[in-house]
């Protein structure tokens, strides 16, 4: 088997772990915490908040280090980060010890172990298959609301939300240091070529020869309108998916539905994410690729609309039409950034780049907890989110490739 498929499995992981700790499994303790240690929910957004603003302030220097030394590293120090910020918030008891563990100590995982190390080094691997390489790769992110839901509000119901932290951080270092240990910077260091052709054979066949394709340096990116064309598409979505993904698991128990049965719509929520990502893979061998992202942000935004009716049949469908559509974001878009600038800056330019997608991912928690304790609800919140995905389908369909 092509190594680069080991690459994908260890990338597979490294999404599950840091998506799953950061997002999912942050937004099942959040009603839990900010009953027990007295916080509105606007201001444990704002730890969210923090999280990102210090992703951002690290992101470019962590891509160029991604770029030279490979993925293993960083990785590694990321699996550290995020087992000790759950030991960090084990231990909690007031605002700032959240801060600490979640919005410090957490949030270099969420680069170290995200799109800048595992997509970056998927995209050097595959240049034919790279397609069908990040739909598998970034189908960890939506696996994680698959396992993690139903375990953790469990484990918070049974043992309390501080034991639960405990548990994790320890799953956390038992899995990502395993998958760390897979990962490889790219395939011409082992003799190799992208998908698997051997990188010396004269008499390979043209089925078998790589693709060679043009690669932009990050300073001649973003001389290109392209890439900040695909950074204001996906800052626009962003502040929708990263407040929906924050907010949800409150807005349905809010409804008087309990904690298990919230957690069971946010996993089948997952699993048509998981389901999507192939499928969209299928899809973006025919269709262009800014077209996906426009479709999958439209589908976005029906289904927050979908999500404002609140009652079960409404939360089903809004599931079902946002699972499918949203649920592929991850992957087309890692996959705009690879085959529109090439293989060879992946980590620089995701570097350059990122710093605004945690700007907005950290002003969507802030927007739906603000307004939550402003307005009581979240319909006010949800509406701009809809208006947001609206908008970065728009921008997507001007994101034409640079020439």
């Amino acid at each position: 088997m092509f190594y680069g498929w080991w690459v994908v499995a260890g990338t597979f992981v490294s999404h599950l772990l840091s998506y799953g700790i950061l997002t999912v499994a942050f937004g099942v303790f959040f009603p839990f915490m900010a009953e027990a240690l007295h916080l509105g929910r606007g201001l444990l957004a704002t730890v969210a908040a923090a999280a990102r603003l210090v992703s951002a302030a690290l992101s470019p220097l962590v891509g160029p280090l991604v770029d030279r030394h490979g993925p293993r590293l960083v990785m590694a120090l990321g699996v550290l980060s995020l087992g000790g910020g759950a030991i960090v918030l084990a231990a909690a008891g007031s605002a700032w010890h959240v801060m600490l563990g979640y919005g410090v100590v957490m949030a270099f995982g969420s680069i170290a172990l995200g799109d800048l190390s595992g997509d970056a080094t998927v995209a050097r691997w595959f240049v034919r298959r790279r397609g069908r390489a990040l739909a598998v790769a970034t189908m960890g992110l939506s696996s994680a609301g698959i396992v993690m839901p139903v375990p953790v509000a469990l484990l918070i119901e049974r043992f309390g939300w501080r034991a639960a932290w405990l548990v994790l951080g320890g799953v956390v270092l038992v899995l990502g240091l395993a998958a760390t240990t897979v990962m490889r910077r790219r395939p011409e260091d082992y003799g190799l070529a992208p998908d698997g052709a051997p990188a010396t054979r004269a008499d390979r066949s043209t089925i078998d020869a790589p693709v060679v394709e043009v690669s932009l340096g990050a300073r001649a990116a973003t001389r290109t309108p392209a890439f900040w064309l695909l950074v204001l598409s996906t800052n626009l979505a962003g502040l929708g998916f990263f407040g929906v993904n924050l907010h949800l698991f409150s807005y349905i128990t809010d409804r008087g539905i309990s904690a298990a049965v919230a957690a069971t719509v946010v996993t089948y929520l997952y699993t048509l994410h998981t389901v999507a990502k192939p499928l969209w893979g299928l899809i973006a061998e025919r269709v262009h690729v800014r077209h996906c992202i426009a479709a999958c942000y439209a589908g976005g935004a029906l289904g927050v609309l979908l999500l404002l009716g609140g009652s079960m049949p409404w939360l089903v469908a809004f599931a079902t039409v946002y699972g499918l559509t949203r649920g592929a974001q991850s992957f087309v878009t890692s996959l705009a950034w690879a085959d529109y600038f090439g293989r060879e800056a992946q980590g620089a330019i995701r570097g350059l780049a990122s710093p605004f997608r945690h700007l907005s991912a950290a002003a969507g928690p802030i927007v739906g907890g603000v307004l939550y304790d402003i307005t009581g609800d979240y319909r006010l919140a949800f509406a701009i989110f809809a208006a947001a995905f609206v908008a970065g389908g728009g921008v997507a369909l001007l994101a034409k490739p640079p020439r």
